[in-house]
């Protein structure tokens, strides 16, 4: 039978089948004789989510469908068996951010997922950037089956040894990457392991009798995060390596090359576009929800709908992205005498229709038993430079404590909260407002601003009016309550909160770099976060027609405290500060001077009285593997600080007004008067959150005419 004529069959199969093949595989093996159906699972980026919560279902319009008992490890079970029952020719790959994203997963270094996903049986993960959030031993540890296994230092065996007993509880899967190296510049190793691989590139999987190579791509945006997380190693791109790493697997016998990349969708579209010989890329990192799947080539990229089959020709390429523990991925290749041939993409939403697995729901409850109600115990994060000479002393009393069940209610919202946005949501102007709000009574003379990080992680807060009367939430919360859980989702990560000075130019200049990370033309220089949140700011901005050298940078116009920017003056500016940094910054922002952090009187009370203290050391913070404490040891987390803005508005909630976006106007600065345009949208797909080509004139990608978007 013709390449054609199994097309054809595979076609009408297809049609018939959205997210069963077994049944079509069976078919076409009789008729056909090496025709297969292979299924790939995409686990991506579940960000240290164990339980269900709240969830945003995503529609095929963009629009989103709120729910009240999505995602969680237990139900990602179940569907995982009943595709593995339904096709035992299948392969489980795990990519992107796992162990990092929650206060459970925080407080214990990620030990507290570990024991429920190693029942999984993954066959392959590729780790994402936030797996390197507590430091390289604990990374080493976990993933790395050879090289160097350093011991923990004194500070992470607090939390390393909280949950299930010392040390850190290692993965039992395999974990892969091309493009992450021992760095002897940055930690001592020896000489035979300089510049040597942490991970394996790549592993060989033969399933139904067809040869497949799975390729790691872990991070690469890592050196621009805190500098704790890269000592003792270096990151690549991995687009050097990955011919080296497709010629490799090809020599194996392999003739069909999965490549699962932390790069985010914008750069492994441009991958898919680049590379012929990669014929499955799952994507992670941009948080996106692919319901199209993306066939890309170097003409461009094309939509793919979902549940039909499709046919794929030569040097294409097949990407998809599912978000965090709320969609499960499958996609079915159609394998023809070891060529793939097409595809069925399904992405699977994990919502309240979806039950719990029983076994993998008992695991996850002893996971969570520690941070909630009656079986709650005290937990400590210790960041780095608490424990000099391996002694940390009373660990009740310094650190960041938890010494209240997660399912604390704090406050309330009239307004759902959620990151849906790459320029501006209600969370980050949330966080960035009780920034600001709470710092304004501590600071003598007060601050002019505040801003947050732009993560792109966490689930939403919903409010009374988006989900039916008498929704029933996981942890027993009623709709519009915000608990203690929501609020360490919003910021799962370990900064001190401190308060600094910067002149207005390096505010400006700080934005547009993060603006350009955003929405650069380059997929390469996208760093695949997104916008800040901003607390007494307004920006005008231009995305579409700047940045040229004749017109300056995207940002027209910033005000703080409703008056004009002025780049000269110097500003009070309260934010995080992210442990081991050097004392010229908070959180995304460089050049400021005066540091002073915020310190707890009572480390167990967040609303104990806050003093104003000078760091503890400001030179040669970092010194190889060794880390000097700079904050407080009873420093203030942005948590406290929520809080304590939660308990400043009235009846504790936050009303629609108190979040709402507009503080960053879009505009065309190409008319008089910069009238205000509409936020752009991508080509390639309207319902991305962030545009994987970028925004602006479009020879700032460096190919002229280059096409991108369906149809084009």
């Amino acid at each position: 039978m013709t390449p054609s004529e199994v097309s054809r069959r595979l076609r009408r199969c297809g049609a018939a089948l959205v997210v069963s093949l077994a049944a079509c595989a069976a078919f076409s093996s009789a008729a056909v004789g090496d025709e297969k159906i292979i299924t790939l699972i995409q686990l991506s980026d579940l960000h240290g989510n164990i339980e269900p919560h709240p969830g945003a279902i995503k529609q095929m319009d963009g629009s989103e469908r709120w729910v009240t008992d999505a995602g969680g490890l237990a139900k990602n079970k179940t569907l995982i068996d009943r595709i593995r029952a339904d096709n035992p020719n299948s392969l489980l790959l795990g990519v992107g951010d796992t162990t990092h994203g929650t206060a459970e997963t925080m407080f214990t270094v990620g030990d507290a997922i570990m024991p429920t996903l190693n029942t999984f049986g993954i066959d392959a993960f590729t780790p994402g950037n936030w797996d390197f959030g507590y430091g390289p031993a604990v990374f080493r540890n976990r993933f790395a089956t050879f090289g160097p296994k350093p011991p923990l230092p004194a500070n992470i065996r607090v939390m390393a040894d909280a949950f299930d007993g010392p040390g850190v509880t290692p993965a039992n899967f395999p974990s892969l990457a091309i493009n992450l190296y021992n760095d002897a510049d940055t930690a001592p190793l020896p000489p035979q392991l300089h510049n040597k691989l942490v991970l394996p590139p790549y592993k060989i999987f033969d399933v139904a009798g067809v040869k497949i190579g799975v390729i790691g791509i872990t991070a690469a945006i890592l050196p621009q995060q805190a500098k704790v997380f890269n000592i003792g190693l270096r990151f690549s791109q991995g687009v050097e390596e990955l011919p080296g790493a497709i010629a490799a697997v090809k020599a194996q016998g392999a003739t069909v090359v999965v490549v699962m990349s932390e790069l985010g969708l914008s750069q492994n579209l441009e991958i898919g576009r680049r590379f012929r010989d990669v014929d499955v890329l799952l994507s992670a990192h941009t948080h996106e929800t692919t319901l199209n799947a993306l066939v890309a080539n170097r003409r461009g990229v094309r939509l793919a709908p979902p549940g039909r089959m499709i046919r794929v020709g030569r040097n294409a390429t097949v990407v998809v992205e599912t978000t965090e523990d709320v969609y499960l991925g499958r996609l079915d290749i159609a394998v023809d005498g070891g060529e793939f041939e097409g595809f069925v993409w399904t992405p699977i939403p994990v919502d309240d229709s979806v039950p719990e697995d029983p076994a993998t729901k008992a695991l996850a409850d002893a996971a969570e038993a520690p941070f909630v109600g009656g079986t709650l115990v005290r937990h400590t994060f210790m960041p780095a430079g608490f424990c000099p000479a391996n002694n940390c002393g009373d660990t009740t009393k310094r650190g960041l404590q938890l010494t209240e069940s997660l399912d604390t209610v704090v406050g309330h919202t009239d307004v759902t909260m959620h990151r849906d946005n790459a320029l501006e949501d209600e969370v980050n102007n949330f966080i960035a407002d009780a920034f600001y709000h709470a710092s304004m009574p501590i600071v003598p003379g007060g601050v002019d601003l505040s801003m947050t990080n732009g993560f792109r992680f966490g689930n939403p807060i919903l409010a009374a009016s988006d989900v039916p009367p008498g929704s029933v939430f996981p942890d027993g919360r009623k709709p519009g309550d915000i608990t203690l859980r929501d609020l360490y989702m919003l910021f799962p990560i370990s900064p001190a909160f401190a308060v600094a000075d910067f002149s207005g130019n390096s505010i400006v200049r700080n934005l547009e770099e993060v603006l350009s990370a955003v929405y650069n033309r380059n997929p390469f220089l996208q760093r695949g976060g997104w916008y800040l949140g901003l607390g007494n700011m307004t920006q005008k901005i231009d995305l579409n027609n700047r940045p040229f050298s004749s017109s300056g940078g995207r940002i027209l116009e910033t005000t703080i405290g409703g008056v004009k920017l002025d780049t000269s003056k110097r500003y009070v500016f309260a934010s995080c500060f992210p442990q081991g940094d050097p004392i010229d910054r908070v959180c995304r922002t460089f050049g400021g001077a005066h540091h002073k952090f915020f310190e707890l009187a009572d480390p167990d009370d967040y609303s104990s009285a806050i003093t104003l203290v000078p760091p503890l050391n400001t030179e040669n913070i970092i010194q190889g593997p060794i880390v000097k404490q700079i904050a407080p040891d009873r420093f203030v987390h942005p948590v406290h600080m929520l809080r304590r803005y939660l308990d400043s508005l009235p009846g504790r909630t936050v009303t629609a007004a108190d979040a709402a976006v507009g503080r960053i106007q879009t505009v065309d600065s190409t008319v008089a008067g910069d009238p205000p345009v509409p936020h752009p949208v991508s080509k390639i797909d309207p319902t991305l959150i962030q545009m994987p080509e970028g925004a602006g004139p479009a020879f700032m990608s460096g190919i002229v005419n280059d096409r991108v978007g369906n149809n084009r």
